[in-house]
This record gives C-alpha cells, sequence and structure tokens, in this order.
C-alpha cells in the first residue's frame, strides 16, 4: 500500500469534494491496533521502527500474538491485507461527526464502510499535514454501525495511483461525471 495513493471526487447536492489518500509506515501501527498491546515492551519504540521490525522480521507475527491483548485486535489483523482490496471496492463514503456516535473516541473526517465475508469494516480517513488524508484507524464490528446518522456522499470519481510508475486506473466514474484525464480536470455535477 506504500506505492498507492487513491483520489476520490465525492459530491452532496451541488458540492463536491476531492480527497487523496496516502498510506505511509506510521499509519500501519495504529491500523493494526497495535497500541492495545501494551504489555509487549518492544513496541514502545516509533511506529516507523516497528512497521520496519516487522517487515524485516525483527518483530514476528508470535511475538504480536503472544500479547494477552491479541484477541481485541486479532479480527482486525485479518482483515488488513485486505485494505487495496477494500479500497478498490468501496463505494460508501460518509462526512463523519463524532458527536453523532455517542460510543466512539475516533476523530475522523470521513468514514469508508465496506462489507465482506458477511461482516461490516469501518475505515475512517483524516486530513493530515500534508493535505492528503490517511488511514486513521480500521477495523470490523458486528455490533456498531458508525455510518448511522452519518451524512452520506456520492462516490464521483475514484482513481487508483501507483506512485513508483506514475500509472493511474479509473476505479468508478459516475454515469453524470465529466472527467477528462488528460487534462486532469473534472465538473461537479448537481444531484
Amino acid at each position: 500500500m506504500l506505492d498507492l495513493e487513491y483520489e476520490f471526487v465525492l459530491g452532496r447536492k451541488g458540492k463536491s469534494v476531492r480527497l487523496t489518500v496516502e498510506f505511509q509506515k506510521m499509519h500501519f501501527f495504529h491500523l493494526a491496533g497495535l497500541q492495545y498491546l501494551k504489555d509487549l515492551p518492544r513496541l514502545a519504540f516509533s511506529a516507523e521502527l516497528i512497521f520496519d521490525q516487522l517487515t524485516d522480521g525483527t518483530i514476528s507475527a508470535d511475538y504480536i500474538e503472544s500479547s494477552r491483548q491479541y484477541e481485541t485486535i486479532k479480527n482486525r489483523v485479518a482483515y488488513l491485507p485486505r485494505l487495496e482490496e477494500i479500497f478498490d471496492s468501496n463505494d460508501t463514503i460518509f462526512r463523519y461527526n463524532p458527536a453523532l456516535q455517542a460510543f466512539s473516541v475516533i476523530e475522523a473526517d470521513f468514514l469508508m464502510k465496506n462489507t465482506l465475508d458477511n461482516i461490516n469494516l469501518f475505515t475512517f480517513l483524516a486530513k493530515g499535514k500534508s493535505g492528503k488524508y490517511f488511514c486513521k484507524s480500521f477495523f470490523p464490528d458486528t455490533k456498531k454501525d458508525y455510518a448511522e446518522r452519518q451524512t452520506k456522499w456520492t462516490v464521483l470519481l475514484k482513481k487508483k495511483l501507483r506512485k513508483s510508475t506514475g500509472s493511474e486506473e479509473i476505479l468508478y466514474k459516475h454515469p453524470a461525471f465529466e472527467y477528462t484525464p488528460s487534462q486532469h480536470s473534472w465538473r461537479g455535477v448537481e444531484r
């Protein structure tokens, strides 16, 4: 995912917004839920260092699974390898307002909701300092619907960009949305 960016154009009531979602090493720690494994001292370092140590095998899967809290993140870890599939297939995005969910403490700007294997998966997007969005949190949940009472936006355009090659793939274009790839421009559509 580090080589990918996703670009969304979302529309609602004649307004549109453009989001570019990026992935960085430091985001993995929270996406995997490793912050909940407080009984593992080797996870008390920078998120980027931990990512590198997981990648090179310095920290093993067995070590992560040895935590007494591992059961709390087990399902999240199981779906994390499918994050690209989730982004490729997602067409349900909400403007997220945490005040509408008394049970949520997640601060995010947008929420993607997917269903895989009959399980709801929630991906929260927040705007970073670079102006691009990142995955702030990600998890499956069968008991709570974080999308309930949130404002749904229509996906007008979704592109997948591969940074290493500069290639882009249009994953979805709304039939009433005008987009000219050669000029990298678009015109929003009122619904």
